[in-house]
């Protein structure tokens, strides 16, 4: 990233200071852009949180010498992006573009680049709500956008419940309006993995308390997916102390989850996002005619048990180290 000159210049008051780094940082984004290579890419994210960080310094260290003079790497953050990078004048593209978490997906998708877009560290569920109808259209058009999701597969998260819970073979899932889609394939994974699935749907918030009562009570296992409708930040509590009152583990997607009190979790980190793009991007700047792979979900995970949780429901859970040895041997998961 550019270092910002006016950050050097201590003996001016920070408030000026700040106002003109933003200034700068405009102005640069307006400069037209060097002709575009093949080994040039632009890196949008979504903001400085130290997830995000963490995504694009782990993408900078698997990179390694390539940043010696072989790749061109362009860092602004989605704020400064929008509205700057239309294809017009003088202005020259990158030859890629990689998006970090959703709120930079939501900038430039938008946006129609003439270039591959490459969407990273966002939900499935996300990134086909902000995908251009165009996209969805010509085999060419579609070749230039494609995404690295944070979510797991269902596979690998049912693969695990059967490791970790040999005895629980019956797993209950609510559904809200956007996960709804996925049910056909949750149902596959489930009967692929040798377990039993039950359902409850809800259409509003305010159902969600009911649907858990019913779906649990002739399951082993609550599986939590991602729905903003069913899990969020107002009801992450009461799903987790309704299931645990019931005496009914829950298997999250998040580590966030797994200390919350969820039994455990299958989850990507940012570093390991990180590391997979790093690893991705040369055979993505040199495929011709820049054509994307599919969109697919992270080959990079980890595994977290609460253990405390596992004693109060009187489970017997195997290391985290197991888990993931057997995990990993486990039938090849499909793309999405």
């Amino acid at each position: 990233m550019t270092t910002n000159p006016v950050r050097s210049c201590t003996d001016q008051p920070e408030a000026w200071r700040r106002r003109s780094g933003a200034w700068l940082l405009a102005l640069a984004l307006l400069m037209p852009w060097p002709a575009r290579a093949a080994s040039e890419v632009l890196v949008v994210i979504a903001e400085r949180s130290a997830a995000h960080n963490d995504v694009l310094v782990a993408m900078r260290a698997g990179l390694g010498d390539m940043l010696e003079g072989k790749l061109i790497l362009r860092t602004v953050a989605a704020t400064e992006f929008a509205g700057s990078m239309e294809p017009t004048g003088e202005r020259r593209l990158p030859g890629l573009v990689v998006t970090i978490g959703t709120e930079a997906a939501r900038v430039v998708l938008p946006q129609r680049l003439p270039v591959p877009v490459y969407c990273t560290f966002l939900p499935e569920a996300t990134y086909k709500a902000l995908l251009p109808e165009s996209a969805a259209g010509a085999p060419a058009e579609r070749a230039r956008h494609s995404a690295l999701f944070i979510d797991q597969p269902f596979a690998r998260q049912m693969r695990l419940l059967r490791l970790a819970l040999p005895q629980r073979t019956r797993v209950g899932v609510v559904l809200g309006p956007e996960s709804r889609r996925n049910e056909p394939e949750l149902r596959r994974a489930a009967s692929a993995a040798g377990l039993t699935l039950r359902v409850q749907r809800i259409a509003e918030e305010k159902q969600l308390i009911q649907a858990l009562y019913t779906v649990m009570d002739d399951t082993d296992v609550l599986l939590a997916v991602p729905d903003p409708l069913v899990f969020n930040r107002e009801t992450a509590q009461s799903v987790l102390l309704t299931t645990y009152r019931l005496g009914k583990p829950v298997m999250a997607y998040s580590l966030a989850y797994v200390k919350a009190g969820a039994l455990l979790s299958v989850y990507s980190t940012p570093a390991q996002i990180g590391q997979e793009i790093a690893e991705e991007l040369p055979a993505l700047l040199a495929s011709p005619g820049r054509r994307l792979p599919p969109p697919h979900y992270p080959r990079y995970y980890s595994v977290e048990v609460n253990q405390r949780v596992a004693r109060s429901l009187g489970l017997n859970i195997d290391s985290v180290s197991n888990l993931m040895r057997e995990l990993a041997i486990s039938p090849a998961e499909q793309k999405p």
